[in-house]
């Protein structure tokens, strides 16, 4: 699928779930960025205004901020859109057809893994969604640097026709227990968690491999699992600042919410999960 946008020029073939794609950058030093903000888009022109004016708000983290803007099938202005950022942030933009939130996401991963050799952090953030700080992002990359981690994970502020909520996901260090963390999916399976697992709120090393899983729902929830069960040793909680603002009122959210698989893929998940935790039990 080609794409083209004004002033962008500095044009790469990468490979996507085995498709050659065209991306596109605002200035050949976007491609050497070693912080990554990923960005997937699927029809959300509006507000992925807000969430680039929030990226572009960022401190600078230590060795430049890129982003990286990748469209699936849109069929609105997207374009124009990120366009108008062209001059306010180092863009790498491709538009491909991948057909899901999780073919999705891992497609920008794996674009930032072939074609961005000097990224050490990607950073995802929903294109409804926003970084709650000005600081959160280099908080986050200095943490996992300090740390020496491969992952960070950060908490969320949920946000609702634009009004910040009382309720939050905050990321702990309780985190790090798989007792809690198993109590947290047991109540979300339940239907009575009062936070959730903070989830779209991750810092990942570009070439660690780690991909989200293909479920119908809840794919953040199973990577981060996986990371805080399977991976513990190798990750850290940023326990503050908070990490983004969790838009509620997404239509994929609201859809999801609704739906059965909504449930069903987080007591899949909780399942899944009891399997983790007893094999480290064993382990001990």
């Amino acid at each position: 699928m080609t794409l083209e946008l004004a002033g962008f020029g500095h044009v790469r073939s990468v490979s996507l779930a085995g498709t050659s794609v065209a991306a596109v950058a605002s200035e050949q030093h976007a491609w050497n960025s070693e912080v990554v903000v990923l960005v997937n888009v699927h029809n959300q022109a509006g507000p992925l205004t807000r969430c680039l004016e929030s990226i572009a708000r960022q401190e600078r983290p230590t060795g430049g901020l890129g982003v990286v803007v990748v469209d699936d099938d849109s069929s609105d202005d997207w374009a124009v859109t990120v366009g108008h950022f062209r001059k306010q942030l180092p863009l790498v933009v491709c538009s491909t057809r991948c057909g899901s939130p999780s073919r999705a996401r891992n497609a920008a991963l794996s674009l930032v893994a072939e074609a961005m050799r000097n990224a050490r952090w990607v950073a995802r953030l929903d294109a409804d969604d926003c970084f709650s700080t000005v600081r959160s992002l280099a908080s986050a990359c200095a943490l996992g640097d300090r740390r020496d981690a491969r992952w960070v994970l950060g908490g969320n502020r949920l946000v609702r026709e634009g009004r910040l909520l009382e309720q939050d996901n905050p990321a702990t260090e309780e985190l790090l227990r798989p007792a809690h963390v198993l109590s947290m999916l047991r109540s979300m399976a339940e239907g009575t968690a009062k936070n959730e697992l903070p989830s779209c709120n991750l810092l990942l090393h570009p070439r660690a491999g780690w991909r989200y899983p293909e479920v119908e729902s809840a794919e953040d929830h199973w990577l981060v699992t996986d990371l805080l069960l399977n991976q513990a040793s190798s990750g850290a909680v940023l326990t503050a600042p908070s990490y983004c603002d969790y838009n509620l009122g997404g239509e994929v959210t609201a859809a999801n919410r609704r739906s059965e698989r909504y449930v069903a893929s987080r007591q899949a998940l909780f399942a899944q999960a009891q399997v983790w935790a007893a094999r480290l039990d064993g382990g001990r």
